[in-house]
């Protein structure tokens, strides 16, 4: 695209070499992002003009997002990012073609095009569609290097004169209410949080705060700001007062109910391979009304049998703990959850047999999600206590066994379910919880369990269940799709309704919006 400077040779570039440098380098980086985006939105158009895309619009994972699984795949990012970009990859081309040409030949930033997309997405008169992209395409060469809010001034200023209803927060500039959890420098154990609400939200929930901080006796050692903390906590937990921590017998408030148990910390054995499994018959019936394979299944609150020798709570030590949904804590930061913590102990299955029922034993549901961590679709992060327990290979075919059983979010779990077959997605699961994936266009991809790096003896193979590969996937049932969970409206319908809401927020209802994607 430019003759540009290899890294090997930028040291010996001048002051304004570099400068040229960088100037080139980023109209290249804008001419790669556009190229990018028109083929998302090649790939997106093939994929949603199929014949059988419309019959599967309202299902809850839609080709919307089945092409946005092959993307986020192909291009290391997440489901919604892929997604978004595919969008508004359709928006630019569709709606905007004279913006998209100055996008392709790097005369403008994929920041940008960000922005302008955004703030035009109210339009729905194809007319004004067209007047606002010539406009904007004429006049960004002259707009100078502005700041973000000046240029979101520019573009709604060429909205409003051609259509006043599409506006973006024409009425209502404040920010809404919001609630967050965890700050970068959050010290090592704790967790910040804060939240904007309506007033009087606010003050029913200080009261609530300061009344269930009052409920100790004026001996207990905490501060008023250590009892607000933990009063918020104990709203958490769904209690109305505090345990005392004076410690004194004959304290009244001394019997208020304890929150109960909320963590679980799985302890690794030093050992690799679990003794011989004669208990799996003792163990299934004892989980026999676990659900291993729903999502979501967090360990309970008080655990359901009684052990033969609880595990004994983790010593001090400098190796990593994890935790799930948040990732990798220091030795510090995990000793103050042992106080209300559960301690359950982790074994290897080694070369168990296979267990004979579809739902695995909570044993080896455990060991699963302690092997895999997060999802193991490709770049997915969703935690593996929220994610099903899949048969790689489809049961009675394949064997409830730890070879044949990988964690998959709800999303990705019915993407392999729903859209397998031929053209479909496919999977392969090895020994040591590797799994190979195989798209739609034949690309591999490798994901290796999460545990691989921080807890490697987890990784130790669990047998080979098939010496020349595993069976043929028996033949999707064409009328599965019928268990697929539906949208209530479908994306299209979704993003009419979302249009005219917001259109007569404005004050401006007047034209319907059409039903062409992006959504």
């Amino acid at each position: 695209m430019f003759d540009m400077p290899g890294v090997d040779v930028v040291g010996s570039l001048d002051a304004a070499g570099l400068i040229d440098a960088a100037g080139d380098f980023a109209r290249a980086e804008n001419m790669a992002a556009a190229r990018k985006l028109a083929v998302l939105a090649e790939l997106f158009d093939r994929r949603t003009g199929l014949a059988s895309a419309a019959e599967r619009s309202s299902w809850w994972l839609d080709p919307d997002a089945a092409v946005a699984a092959e993307l986020a795949a192909a291009m290391g990012i997440s489901q919604s990012l892929a997604l978004v970009q595919t969008h508004r990859a359709v928006a630019l081309r569709d709606r905007l073609p004279k913006v998209a040409a100055l996008f392709a030949q790097g005369l403008i930033s994929d920041l940008l095009v960000r922005t302008i997309v955004y703030r035009t997405e109210l339009i729905t008169d194809p007319s004004a569609m067209a007047a606002v992209d010539e406009a904007v395409a004429r006049q960004v060469g002259f707009w100078g290097a502005l700041s973000r809010t000046k240029t979101e001034q520019a573009i709604d200023a060429t909205v409003i004169t051609h259509d006043p209803g599409a506006l973006r927060a024409a009425k209502d500039h404040t920010p809404g209410r919001a609630v967050e959890f965890g700050s970068p420098s959050d010290p090592v154990g704790l967790v910040s949080m804060w939240a904007r609400m309506h007033p009087g939200d606010a003050a029913a929930l200080h009261e609530r705060i300061n009344t269930i901080a009052h409920t100790v006796c004026e001996a207990d050692p905490r501060t008023l700001e250590q009892r607000r903390n933990d009063a918020l906590a104990a709203i958490g937990y769904g209690l109305d007062a505090l345990t005392c921590s004076c410690g004194l017998a004959d304290c009244a408030a001394a019997g208020h109910p304890r929150p109960a148990p909320n963590t679980t910390i799985y302890v690794l054995t030093d050992t690799t391979t679990a003794e011989p499994a004669a208990d799996a018959e003792a163990e299934a019936k004892a989980d026999a009304d676990a659900d291993g394979d729903e999502a979501g299944q967090a360990e309970p609150d008080v655990v359901p049998e009684p052990a033969p020798a609880p595990a004994p709570a983790p010593a001090p030590t400098a190796k990593p703990a994890f935790l799930f949904g948040k990732g990798v804590l220091a030795p510090a930061a995990l000793h103050p959850l042992l106080d209300n913590a559960r301690i359950r102990e982790i074994v290897h299955p080694g070369d168990s047999p296979a267990e004979p029922r579809y739902l695995p034993s909570r044993a080896l549901a455990e060991f699963i999600r302690c092997r895999d961590l997060t999802c193991r679709f490709p770049h997915c992060d969703i935690a593996a206590t929220r994610a099903d327990i899949d048969h790689t290979v489809p049961y009675p075919c394949g064997p409830t066994h730890a070879s044949n059983l990988k964690c998959l979010c709800r999303f990705h779990h019915l993407l392999k379910t729903f859209w397998t077959g031929p053209d479909g997605w496919y999977d392969r699961q090895h020994p040591d919880g590797t799994v190979e994936w195989t798209s739609p266009t034949g690309h591999t991809y490798l994901t290796k369990p999460g545990s691989a790096l921080l807890f490697p003896a987890l990784c130790t193979p669990t047998g080979t269940l098939w010496s020349n590969g595993p069976p043929p996937t028996p033949t999707p049932d064409q009328r599965r799709g019928v268990m697929m969970p539906r949208r209530r409206l479908t994306r299209a319908q979704a993003h009419t309704r979302y249009l005219t809401v917001l259109r007569r927020l404005n004050g401006e209802g007047l034209t319907e919006p059409d039903n062409t994607p992006p959504y």
